[in-house]
């Protein structure tokens, strides 16, 4: 699926994994983020219950927030094709820490079984019961902080039984009694399974191990649980009291919630708690095969009777109480039949009728048919499942289900994984893609190659030729992809300083290229030719590209000298005269002329009854004289002019 979109929004990246549904690394491309997508394994599609469920408890998940649950984003399905989309998280899973490092230090293992039973308690408060807890459901993201998925397909997965090696085996390592008997579920359940992940991460190994799911369901049911203080001797008493009150068989001596096993982790590695008192549980199932008494026939009585019993007892009873004793016995005898026969159906007839051990053979490494072959030749029967494998060759074997050397029954079934080689992907079509985009379609492939190619076609930078062909079938990290994409052709530009316009204009077109153009004056260069222009002489540019010019406007004109000037200040007094009888007003205007005026023009226009001298400045020229008039009363007074002196 790798470079497919499913639900045309999630582009599969790269393959996680997978147990009961396959995981991808995808990208969302509408949020533009990565995400991790579950898609259904193809033989659970038809199965109605199981979608159901699938479909329902999916949808339930998504309504829990915790930042120790990984986040559902979105549930559907796509022709015929059932996901999930959640948050992606990058790092391993807590399987993965224990079989790297084996036990994990205490202060390590509090941190993160803290942040695991806040996420699970929580989820409890939703109504959600997870079902399905394990190591392998436990991501760890970079920062280490503890992230619990798959609570979408725990109610699905318990529709499956145990015999369905390939999805239940890793979660048979943590059921618990009541599941094995599929008796009720409630938190109970996950609590169990909390005490058995406790278990792991200090000692790094599981509880119980056997040959086959059923064999290793029973001893939940009904073997003692080991003692982890026996694996490791420095365990704190109150770590190893929280794995054997979770852990006990009868629910109702386990914790009543994770809210109690949440608070003991806060407190379990104190001073005070390390060395405290153990507590101790009694793991008897109330459903173990309990002993039946002996029961004796009627010939047994009488041999009885005839080695020691008094015959006198016998005969002195009286004959109704002799066929009472004698009718409870017969009343015993048959209800005791049908349980005598279930112990032996259980006891003597399988030890009978059981099937020869055999052992497994090593198939790891030979063709499908030649494994299938060998086991069967081993009388035993074959389960295959195929997977992507990128190391191994397609059509062989690359693990089994139980390994090599473990000891079977004859016709049991051994799971086979077969590699169906490097998952391939249809090549994308990215022709007429800009560059860019093209090498963003192209991300999962790590080997890219650019070629461009000059051509006057198309814009520049559209692929226009790819290598593997669109469709065809690849394999993303051996093919490497060669696009080819155009480029506009490029033109050494020629010295065109002193070139007419009209010459320019001419070697534009013929070069598919563009010009601007502006003017300025220039004593070398003659008015219409070209001065300079930009990108300069001999540079390579693309056609279509636009060139501006510089034109000359020729020689700039020659400016005129200005005449010299020279200011002369006329003084006008006027002689109010005085007189006793009332007071004079005069009305005042005078008028001049000079270099700045092309006509007469008012210096003062006035009515005074004081005598005022004025004085009025006049711009005087070689060619220009200057000159005013004073008119008192609308009379001419006074006039006088003014020449330029050298």
């Amino acid at each position: 699926m790798i470079g497919e979109r499913i639900d045309g929004r999630y582009k599969v990246k790269s393959y996680i994994g997978g147990g009961m549904a396959y995981v991808y690394h995808a990208r969302d491309i509408i949020l533009e983020r990565d995400v991790a997508v579950k898609v259904l394994q193809p033989h659970h599609v038809n199965d109605d219950e199981f979608v159901r469920r699938f479909r329902l408890e999916a949808q339930a998940a998504t309504s829990l927030v915790h930042p120790n649950v990984v986040d559902i984003y979105d549930v559907g399905e796509d022709h015929n094709l059932f996901y999930i989309v959640m948050e992606y998280v990058g790092g391993n899973t807590l399987k993965d820490k224990i079989v790297n490092n084996g036990a994990l230090s205490f202060p390590e293992t509090m941190n993160i079984f803290s942040e695991l039973t806040a996420a699970i308690a929580y989820a409890h408060e939703q109504g959600i019961i997870h079902r399905d807890l394990k190591p392998q459901n436990i991501l760890l993201d970079e920062n280490g902080t503890v992230k619990v998925t798959d609570f979408g397909i725990a109610r699905a997965a318990s529709a499956a039984t145990i015999t369905h090696t390939n999805s239940v085996l890793g979660s048979v390592h943590y059921l618990s009694p009541e599941q094995a008997r599929a008796g009720a579920v409630t938190v109970k359940t996950d609590i169990y399974a909390l005490g058995v992940i406790l278990y792991e991460m200090v000692t790094g190994l599981l509880p119980y191990n056997a040959d086959s799911a059923v064999s290793i369901a029973l001893k939940h049911l009904q073997d003692p649980f080991p003692n982890a203080k026996d694996l490791r001797a420095d365990l704190p008493e109150s770590i190893n009291n929280m794995i054997r009150k979770a852990t006990a068989k009868d629910p109702l001596q386990r914790y009543e919630n994770v809210e109690e096993i949440y608070a003991e982790t806060e407190t379990a590695l104190l001073p005070e708690r390390i060395n405290e008192e153990p507590i101790f549980v009694d793991n008897q199932d109330e459903e173990k095969t309990k002993p039946i008494p002996a029961i004796h026939t009627g010939a047994e009585m009488e041999d009885t009777r005839g080695s020691g019993v008094p015959e006198e007892e016998g005969e002195n009873e009286a004959p109704d109480k002799k066929q009472k004793k004698w009718g409870i016995w017969k009343i015993l005898g048959v209800a005791l039949l049908p349980i005598l026969g279930f112990f032996a159906a259980f006891t003597i007839i399988p030890e009978l009728l059981s099937p020869d051990e055999v052992e497994v053979p090593d198939v790891v490494g030979l063709e499908e048919e030649e494994a299938i072959e060998t086991m069967n030749a081993s009388a035993l029967e074959v389960e295959t499942e195929f997977e992507f494998h990128n190391e191994v060759e397609e059509g062989e074997v690359y693990y089994q289900d139980p390994a090599a050397g473990r000891t079977m029954l004859e016709n049991q079934t051994v799971t086979l994984s077969i590699s169906e080689g490097q998952e391939t992907m249809e090549m994308p079509d990215v022709i007429g893609l800009d560059v860019e985009q093209a090498e963003e379609e192209l991300e999962v492939f790590s080997d890219i190659e650019l070629v461009s190619e000059q051509t006057d076609e198309v814009a520049s930078n559209l692929v226009v030729d790819q290598e593997p062909a669109a469709d065809e079938e690849v394999i993303a990290d051996e093919t490497r992809v060669r696009l080819t994409y155009s480029e506009t052709p490029e033109v050494t530009l020629q010295d065109l300083t002193g070139t007419s316009q009209e010459g320019v204009n001419n070697y534009l077109e013929t070069n598919n290229l563009t010009g601007s153009f502006q003017s300025t004056y220039s004593d070398t260069v003659p008015e219409g030719d070209i001065i300079s222009h930009d990108p300069a002489p001999y540079e390579t540019i693309s056609q279509g590209s636009e060139i501006n010019f510089v034109v000359s406007d020729g020689p700039a004109p020659e400016e005129e000298e200005d005449d010299p000037v020279q200011t002369v200040e006329a003084v006008i007094p006027v002689e109010v005269s005085e007189q006793e009888d009332n007071e004079s007003v005069y009305d005042i205007e005078i008028v001049y002329e000079d270099a700045t005026t092309d006509e007469p023009a008012i210096f003062v226009e006035e009515e005074i009854t004081t005598s005022t001298t004025y004085r009025v400045p006049l711009e005087v020229t070689p060619d220009t004289e200057g000159s005013y008039t004073l008119y008192v009363n609308g009379e001419e007074a006074q006039a006088n002019s003014f020449s330029y002196e050298e």
